[in-house]
């Protein structure tokens, strides 16, 4: 009986962490849901539109953000994020070419021309009279695009040497070792049988 009045109070214990773990879960999912939407309003920072051309001359515009994306030890690139909010935070378009500053207009606004699937061209807006507007393409920075696919083709051609995962492994092993033999010595001087 007194076995089994001891697992009662470790039950009881059990429930009531289950009590704290139920309010904490919600207030975590808030918390992480804001520092994402401050996070996703630093880096994209410009809105973009894109114009994409379809049968008979019609288009669909489509409005978009976008942001410069920085990386350690490679040049910035340009990111438009095409899904909205959180549940399609991995849905984006990331261009080899960075926008040209000067051809934004007021509201930092980006505008692209989708000529092919994965190829945008930005475009420069120009005012020809009082309700005409006329998009010009602008000359992308070729040099700057080819670093970028160098940068990005490295990346995927860089393999590590299967030794190299195998000596990370084995180096663990042989420090697992030496302390398993230190701790038996340690207990051999203390405690001899």
């Amino acid at each position: 009986m007194d076995l089994l009045d001891s697992y009662k109070e470790l039950g009881s214990g059990i429930v009531q962490g289950l009590y704290y773990i139920l309010w904490l879960i919600p207030i975590f999912a808030i918390f992480i849901a804001v520092i994402i939407s401050i996070r996703n309003k630093m880096i994209y920072k410009y809105p973009v539109r894109i114009f994409r051309v379809r049968e008979n001359g019609k288009v669909i515009e489509s409005n978009y953000v976008g942001g410069y994306i920085q990386r350690k030890g490679a040049s910035p690139f340009f990111r438009i994020k095409v899904g909205k909010w959180y549940w399609a935070w991995w849905k984006h378009i990331d261009l080899t070419t960075t926008p040209k500053p000067e051809y934004m207009d007021e509201q930092n606004r980006v505008y692209y021309k989708q000529i092919d699937v994965g190829t945008f061209v930005q475009l420069k807006r120009e005012f020809t009279g009082l309700d005409e507007v006329i998009y010009h393409p602008v000359e992308s920075d070729v040099r700057y695009g080819a670093i970028l696919d160098i940068d990005r083709i490295s990346k995927v051609l860089a393999t590590a040497s299967p030794f190299q995962k195998v000596l990370a492994y084995g180096g663990l092993m042989i420090v697992a070792i030496t302390l398993l033999i230190g701790y038996a010595f340690l207990l051999n001087t203390k405690c001899p049988v």
